[in-house]
């Protein structure tokens, strides 16, 4: 579809040329008329506006056929894209329900949780002397910390 209106997009460009050459008289009319054996100039310039409205109706002709192919094809992407994002869902879905539920931190009877084996080993590693840089750092919403903390501005996603 797409190489039959770039065609025609030249076929209406050529067109148009030569209608503006004979309009601004660069190109004899007359010339024509008696190389095609016409009455006068009047049926030349008649048949000059039918190729016309004949060339226009076929350029929005194929102008309409190949958006509608376009949209066409765009719904069918959308469709499939849909389609992949649900498989996606159930697997991992299906993936959750299979997996092992690991507990999180007990609580205690004041409601606060207890310290994960990662907060003791950093507190024990800051009471030996040893340099809290030698331990990778936790991330402020970390899974295993109960309490929110909002994130620092460098991390925070754009509006």
């Amino acid at each position: 579809m797409e190489p039959v209106k770039k065609f025609l997009n030249v076929l209406v460009m050529v067109y148009l040329v030569i209608t503006f050459l004979f309009l601004l008289h660069i190109l004899s009319v007359s010339k024509f008329v008696m190389l095609f054996d016409m009455a006068d100039n009047a049926s030349f310039y008649y048949s000059l506006l039918w190729a016309g409205a004949l060339l226009l109706f076929t350029l929005l002709l194929v102008e309409n056929a190949y958006i509608a192919t376009l949209k066409r094809g765009l719904e069918r992407e959308r469709r499939q894209l849909t389609e992949a994002k649900a498989q996606l869902f159930d697997q991992r879905l299906k993936a959750a329900s299979e997996a092992p539920l690991v507990p999180r931190a007990p609580k205690t009877d004041t409601g606060t949780t207890t310290a994960s084996g990662r907060e003791i080993e950093i507190e024990q590693n800051q009471r030996h002397g040893n340099s809290p840089t030698d331990s990778p750092t936790t991330h402020p919403n970390d899974a295993a910390d109960d309490t929110w903390r909002p994130l620092p501005d460098h991390e925070r996603p754009l509006p």
